[in-house]
């Protein structure tokens, strides 16, 4: 099995190199390997290896999930049929509350002359947290790299990592005036902030064909490892061949945040590498760290052609395209949006009965639902990164200075050399990039 991850091998082709193995061992060593495995579910089954994935048929047109054995075992008059989309997009139109999606979610393979079996579209793997959790509390070092962040240290007026930021700082165990911060020194090992990434990506050359991937990264360890693949949690596979659009995502992350609200109330783990009897911890997802179109799309804000999603800028549309040129208004616009606006106004999208009324409300307010707002601690609006990586790489940052700050006179040349001066004293951690 690490042979399979380290190369990146299909399930299929693992399958193949098994039972060529087997084929050369037999050659070789006769009936002494007939017991060897001839395929994945049995090698699987001899290491004693088990999926820790749940497996959901996703409707390949609104995206409504549902548990893979009923749609495998879907029967009508006691035959074996094709399930069909039971989703109602508009359940509070009086016109639209009847229209089921109807689309098959499943087809029918022929295995021999008289059997036949329903096999699923589409798959969307899902790994429960909680699950995951554990497994990595088992390890040896685990809590002592959870704890690291409260032994660091500190610099006044130095934002070196995400504990110098005001979330990290100012987030609360609950809504109560006199509640204690939910990241402190004596919970260093139990309480635990994530940080949320959704990105597509193309396994195959000459095609298009995008699988997306939901995970999380956990804030209290180590920057050094923070990123590395056992450290990371593994929430889901979205699957092929396209991205998923715009509210449709919601379906996948109802799972994610089912998992988050238990983690926010508690859970208790029956067993870690420091406390044989047990450990309570909770968790929270306290960054949506990705590019700009997966971060918009996760957390129901606009397009970011059409405006910002911190501040009330909103683009300009010139000759067919948008742009956020322009600094006059500067006091009109340059001041943090409300989640408190941004949460009842995406509660009112839901209301909408239509694909053009949501247009319409997206047009006047930029906000969708999203599933994420379940969570009563969650700001759409702090709790978002600005994406550096497009930022950077794509000159956009670049674009900014020169176009709006230089030529417009914002920035004269004395500030750029006090900029450049300051620029010169900065330190970049041996760790970063």
């Amino acid at each position: 099995m690490s042979f399979r991850t380290r190369f990146n091998i299909t399930e299929s082709a693992t399958e193949a190199l098994i039972k060529f193995m087997k084929l050369v061992l037999t050659e070789i060593g006769g009936d002494d390997f007939n017991d060897f495995p001839n395929s994945m579910f049995l090698t699987k089954k001899a290491l004693g290896i088990k999926d820790r994935f749940q497996h959901f048929v996703p409707c390949s047109k609104c995206h409504k999930l549902y548990q893979k054995q009923e749609v495998v075992n879907f029967r009508q008059d006691n035959m074996l049929t094709i399930m069909k989309c039971r989703h109602v997009e508009f359940p509070n139109s009086s016109i639209r509350k009847s229209r089921l999606c109807n689309i098959p979610l499943s087809q029918k393979i022929a295995v021999s002359t008289n059997r036949t079996v329903i096999r699923p579209n589409l798959i969307f793997p899902f790994c429960e947290i909680r699950q995951q959790l554990a497994s990595m509390y088992r390890h040896p070092h685990f809590e002592i790299n959870l704890r690291h962040w409260a032994n660091r240290q500190h610099f006044d007026n130095i934002i070196t990592d995400v504990y110098d930021g005001q979330v990290w700082q100012t987030l609360k165990e609950s809504s109560e005036d006199d509640s204690p911060n939910f990241f402190r020194d004596e919970v260093a090992d139990s309480h635990l902030g994530l940080m949320l990434n959704l990105d597509w990506f193309q396994p195959y050359d000459g095609t298009v064909y995008s699988i997306g991937v939901i995970y999380a990264a956990i804030c209290n360890l180590p920057r050094d490892i923070r990123f590395k693949r056992e450290n990371l949690l593994t929430l889901g596979l979205l699957p092929r061949p396209s991205e998923v659009s715009l509210h449709k995502i919601n379906h996948y992350l109802a799972l994610i945040v089912d998992e988050l609200e238990s983690l926010w109330d508690g859970i208790t783990i029956n067993q870690t590498n420091e406390c044989k009897n047990g450990k309570r911890i909770r968790a929270a997802l306290i960054l949506v760290s990705c590019d700009i179109p997966a971060a918009r799309k996760i957390c129901g804000h606009v397009s970011a052609l059409v405006s910002c999603h911190r501040c009330k800028k909103k683009a300009n549309y010139e000759n067919r395209q948008h742009n956020f040129a322009g600094m006059d208004n500067f006091d009109d616009w340059f001041f943090m949006r409300d989640p408190i606006e941004h949460r009842q106004n995406a509660l009112e999208w839901r209301y909408c009965n239509s694909d053009a009324s949501r247009k319409r409300f997206v047009k006047q307010n930029g906000v969708r639902w999203s599933e994420l707002l379940r969570l009563p601690y969650f700001d759409p609006i702090k709790f978002i990164t600005i994406d550096p990586m497009h930022c950077l790489f794509l000159g956009i940052a670049r674009w900014i200075v020169k176009r709006i700050w230089i030529d417009e006179g914002i920035l004269t040349s004395n500030s750029l050399n006090k900029i450049q001066k300051k620029m010169n004293e900065f330190q970049i951690p041996s760790d970063l990039g």
